[in-house]
């Protein structure tokens, strides 16, 4: 009796034995067959949670419908993406961005005031497109002109005060601009007119456009007060400001739109969140829609990516850092 009790007993142990081993190989299958290297796990997860390639953009995370973009962070000045950055397209009404440069240059100076009076010539008032509701042979604020601009795009007020400021003769205005175009490293652009209307020869690249559009916010960061405005009323006739982003994209306060059959719809955004400002560039989409959905689309990724850049230097620890060199 004792034998046979201590052979049932062996043999119950065994099989729990047994049991046993199988729940355990198959409670850790999921991990081993995870991994190639299970004593690397760790690091692997450490790595997907805390960085994300934070420095380059790779154009195969992201694709924009539209004929060139340009994604940059204006805070630490990196590139986050790229799509036919230098291709050569008409500008549109992003022109006026050079306009107003050149205009609050010229209030930096001294050479205006806010209050200084811009006359309203008959070139100015059959000025076709995008108007504000300008009058021949009236006299309106520079101050008002620059909201005209800014917010209702007004294609008038760019020849008013392009007159204005090239002493009469609205071609010396233009030529400053290729001048600061150039000194602003635009180097693939020309201008042939001081609001962006077709005119052959007219161009510029999405590269350009965002250094355009860093400089003037760089020096000129007050102006997004007015940028950020969605209505701009004058004698008695209300326009609004074609960014549909501004109140739908968090952070948006600029910068400008742009419409010519030669380019497609041509936006530079900009938004502000916590520290970091971005400047996204999309030339040649395909309607207002999709314009502002692409915008959109890169400052959402812009921001992740700015997200991604402090955090390796503050969470991931030293060895992961080697190890994600060393596999490059």
């Amino acid at each position: 009796m004792r034998l046979s009790f201590t052979r049932k007993t062996g043999a119950a142990k065994a099989f729990c034995l047994f049991l046993a081993v199988l729940f355990s190989i198959w409670q850790c299958a999921p991990v081993q067959a995870a991994p190639r290297h299970p004593h690397k796990r760790v690091h692997v997860r450490t790595i997907h949670r805390h960085h994300a390639r934070p420095v380059v953009a790779s154009n195969n995370d992201l694709r924009i419908n539209a004929k060139a973009a340009f994604l940059m962070n204006l805070t630490n000045g990196r590139v986050y993406y790229t799509q036919n950055p230098d291709d050569r397209i008409p500008p549109a009404s992003i022109t006026k961005i050079l306009t107003l440069y050149l205009v609050r240059e010229a209030l930096a100076k001294g050479r205006v005031t806010p209050e200084t009076l811009i006359p309203v010539s008959s070139v100015a008032v059959h000025t076709g497109g995008s108007t504000m509701n300008l009058r021949q042979g009236e006299k309106v604020p520079l101050s008002e002109m620059i909201k005209g601009i800014s917010i209702a795009s007004a294609n008038n007020a760019c020849i008013a005060v392009a007159e204005y400021l090239g002493h009469g003769d609205m071609r010396r205005f233009v030529a400053q601009m290729n001048a600061k175009a150039r000194s602003l490293g635009m180097r693939r652009s020309v201008f042939k007119n001081p609001n962006g209307l077709p005119a052959d020869g007219q161009l510029t690249t999405a590269r350009d456009i965002a250094a355009l559009s860093a400089a003037y916010i760089r020096r000129f960061p007050e102006a997004l007060a007015i940028h950020s405005m969605t209505t701009h009323t004058y004698n008695g006739v209300t326009h609004h400001n074609a960014n549909a982003l501004l109140g739908r994209c968090e952070g948006v306060d600029g910068l400008k739109t742009g419409f010519v059959c030669a380019a497609g719809f041509n936006i530079t955004a900009t938004a502000k969140r916590g520290k970091t400002r971005l400047i996204a560039v999309i030339l040649g989409a395909n309607s207002p829609f999709s314009r502002e959905t692409q915008a959109e689309k890169l400052l959402e990724y812009g921001f992740s990516r700015a997200a991604a850049d402090g955090a390796p230097k503050k969470h991931a620890p030293a060895k992961v850092h080697h190890r994600r060199s060393a596999a490059r």
